[in-house]
């Protein structure tokens, strides 16, 4: 075994914040959506998504449809803390993106 479940919950807490920041704060600085066409729920929604498109696929499909094909050293525990983690590094990361765009730009 490679650790605990909480190092899987952790890893994905960092991985999810981090990604979910950076597509906050580049969506923001390039102005996708535009100002003009959207509102605030649009401007924090669309990078929501695309790291959510990004993040949760893979561990779902592992835990999902190709149970069989994946290691035999990750356990269900792994994913389900994995995915719990993620969910909470994408609503954690939407806060830091938000404050760090306020500052930076």
């Amino acid at each position: 075994m490679n650790g605990h479940p909480s190092d899987k919950l952790v890893g994905g807490v960092l991985l999810g914040a981090l990604v979910t920041a950076v597509f906050v704060i580049g969506l923001l600085y390039l102005g996708i959506p535009a100002e003009h066409h959207a509102n605030l729920a649009m401007r924090l929604g669309l990078p929501v998504a695309v790291s959510c498109a990004l993040l949760f696929p893979l561990p779902v499909l592992h835990r999902t449809v190709w149970r069989e094909r994946r290691s035999r050293f990750v356990l269900d525990e792994d994913l389900n803390a994995m995915l719990l983690g993620r969910a909470i590094g994408v609503i954690g990361g939407v806060a830091l993106g938000v404050t760090l765009a306020t500052e930076l730009l």
